[in-house]
């Protein structure tokens, strides 16, 4: 590629990239942000919970574990 032929592309990129539109957004973005923080906390609660249930039954003889 010649001199000349890297100008000319360099001046249509730069051409081309002041018609873009702004929301065409090129390079590093944000991260995007999702709505589970509610329900990964109800689920490690529910889990929780769950452990609680399963010792205390466990350490109360519920299920006939020791008979």
């Amino acid at each position: 590629m010649s001199n000349e032929d890297k100008k000319k592309y360099m001046k249509e990129t730069e051409e081309e990239a002041k018609q873009r539109p702004p929301e065409d957004k090129q390079g590093l973005q944000e991260p995007r942000v999702t709505g589970y923080k509610p329900l990964q906390l109800g689920i490690i609660i529910f889990v929780i919970l769950v452990l609680i249930l399963i010792g205390f039954g466990i350490g109360t003889d519920w299920f006939g574990v020791s008979n």
